[in-house]
């Protein structure tokens, strides 16, 4: 009885131990799961490890040299496009500035931190405050899954970006204004690649860039409109009601149309992410219309430049091109030609100055069917003249 007693006794003792340990691995767990859905230094360490010898930072000489070009070409390249717009700058372009792979990683890894910031109080508002250990380590899990995904990406993107407007979606100033960023080492690396002149591929590349700063600073509305699809489409990804698994068995089944990320979207979030494609296609395709008009005036052999860097796209690779699909980063190729062809189409139908009317307002904007069918935006452009007039009748 005396050694049953004792064998309790261990028994009891072992079992406390047992308790006290899950307790405190519990705690850890719930300690370590966080509130957070991405860990930004992780996610920053595998951008930089993914760029390998591709890392090194432009020199003192290097910047300064590079700027002070891109600052002349912009210079000559602001009279060009407001004769194309047709509408002066309110002020000048902002300085550009001229930054290095790894430079661009963190600027772009602030963005992505501020758009995440808002999805994580959105989720912890939908899962309320009763915390479980099966929500933590789903925490966990989700979380190291997502630093790898998007540290492999911007990794990606870091070595292929040229240059890129910051339109300054988030800053807290309340009339935000852009600036325009030249990744150099991506620049050169293309220009030697594509047998291009630097000086003449740089001015391209700047052409490109500062049209999508005039189209926003020269219509100020836009980008508080641009952010607003942004907030929508975050707050609409992040209250998701569910229904992911059958919506991704339609979409394995060929019962959902669309690319593979729109297959996965709920009706609502298709409707935003229409709305979306349709101002980014407008914005490619007007920014191509400008360039390729300007582009004549300042660049000798423009067009022969212009053809041969859209056929890099045709010298991508297996690995390159799956890589584009999965992320959706292919549809942004796809904008450049539909919003193209739907700006050409409106010159060729009504001339120049009817175009201006995309810039009057959110209303006057073409839905991603008219960017499609250009004359159903301008038999609505008609219509609504039409109807303005015998109201003032």
């Amino acid at each position: 009885m005396a050694r049953n007693t004792g064998r309790i006794g261990v028994g009891i003792l072992i079992g406390s131990l047992v308790a006290m340990g899950a307790t405190v691995a519990q705690r850890e767990l719930m300690r370590r799961a966080g509130t957070r859905l991405i860990d930004w230094e992780t996610v920053r360490g595998i951008a930089r490890r993914r760029l390998g010898p591709y890392a090194a930072p432009l020199s003192a000489r290097e910047r300064a040299d590079a700027l002070a070009f891109y600052q002349a070409a912009l210079s000559a390249i602001e009279p060009s496009i407001q004769m194309e717009v047709g509408r002066p700058l309110a002020q000048a372009l902002e300085t550009p500035a001229v930054i290095d792979r790894l430079e661009w990683i963190d600027l772009n890894l602030a963005t992505f931190r501020a758009l995440f910031s808002r999805v994580e109080v959105l989720l912890n508002q939908a899962a309320g405050s009763a915390e479980t250990p099966g929500k933590a380590l789903a925490r966990i899990v989700n979380r190291t899954i997502g630093n790898q995904q998007l540290g492999f990406l911007i990794g990606f993107l870091a070595r292929k970006v040229l240059g890129q407007y910051d339109v300054s979606l988030l800053a807290a100033s309340p009339v935000p204004r852009g600036r325009l960023y030249f990744v150099e080492p991506n620049v050169s690396a293309a220009a030697a690649g594509l047998r291009i002149p630097l000086d003449r591929f740089r001015t391209f590349i700047a052409l490109h860039e500062a049209t999508h700063a005039f189209e926003f600073e020269a219509h100020p509305w836009l980008r508080d409109h641009f952010t607003a699809l942004v907030a929508e489409s975050v707050e609409q990804l992040a209250t998701d009601p569910g229904g992911l698994g059958r919506r991704l068995r339609e979409a394995l089944s060929g019962a959902r149309s669309g690319h593979w990320i729109e297959r996965l979207m709920t009706d609502q979030q298709r409707a935003t992410f229409g709305r979306t494609q349709a101002l980014m296609s407008l914005l490619e395709g007007y920014s191509n219309h400008v360039m390729n008009a300007a582009g004549e005036r300042l660049i000798p052999g423009f067009a022969e430049l212009h053809d041969r860097f859209e056929r890099r796209n045709e010298r991508r690779g297996a690995v390159e091109q799956a890589i584009m699909r999965i992320t959706g980063l292919d549809l942004k190729m796809e904008q450049y030609a539909a919003g193209e062809r739907f700006v050409d189409a409106v010159i060729a139908a009504r001339g120049p100055g009817f175009l201006q009317r995309i810039w009057e307002g959110p209303a006057t904007l073409p839905s991603l069917d008219e960017i499609r069918d250009s004359k159903r935006w301008v038999s609505r452009m008609e219509d609504g003249a039409a109807s303005a007039s015998e109201g003032r009748g």
